[in-house]
């Protein structure tokens, strides 16, 4: 099988736009988990611009607190752009182990297993998280000035598309996951996040 892994000079939040673009578009890796959770930081941002501008013109202690919320939020999602490609590599490696014999097959089905608990959780956590921005940018709306009602919502929408984007990963992976236990608990969480999405994203809209 053919080297996939993607060559990376500097963590994706230290590349400029234009190279982060190309790489999407001409390499293996970064791709659509990485692309989603930058997307989704992009989104949250949106909302977050509402509240630290509004919390400029007029001091408020809630707004403050959901501000406090969102850069948390914002923090916790930036790493997981390069986790996704941790993954990707990891499922690939294990992928290309040696299968000449018994013991090979098997210590590539166990790395092979193993990878693929990652290659699920790492979108997992991403669409968990734009699932929490979701639920700030509907609390958001309340505490943004009306000037900013286009900027919560689209912040809401690009929330909505990352998290449904980067589930595609737990729909690709998720066969080769290790029990059927597993498998169910993965869909499970897929399918929950994927209907609140839904829900959070029209709210926010309203």
């Amino acid at each position: 099988m053919k080297n996939t892994k993607a060559p990376h000079s500097a963590p994706i939040w230290q590349q400029d736009l234009t190279c982060f673009r190309d790489s999407l578009a001409h390499q293996p890796m970064p791709g659509c988990g990485s692309a989603s959770s930058v997307v989704a930081s992009m989104g949250l941002a949106l909302i977050l611009k509402g509240l630290h501008l509004s919390q400029q013109h007029e001091a408020s202690e809630a707004r403050a607190l959901l501000i406090t919320e969102g850069e948390s939020l914002k923090h916790q999602l930036a790493p997981l752009a390069d986790k996704d490609v941790a993954a990707f590599e990891e499922l690939m490696a294990a992928l290309q182990m040696p299968q000449h014999n018994d013991k090979q097959k098997a210590a590539r089905r166990t790395a092979v297993q193993a990878a693929a608990t990652t290659a699920v959780d790492v979108p997992l956590q991403t669409a968990r998280l734009c699932q929490a921005a979701l639920n700030l940018g509907e609390r958001a709306g309340s505490y943004s000035e009306n000037q900013f009602n286009s900027d919560t919502q689209a912040g809401g929408e690009l929330l909505a598309a990352a998290l449904r984007s980067v589930l595609l990963n737990v729909v690709a992976n998720i066969d080769s996951l290790g029990s059927e236990a597993e498998k169910r608990r993965a869909q499970e969480a897929h399918d929950e996040l994927k209907q609140q999405a839904a829900v959070l994203v029209a709210r926010i809209s309203q």
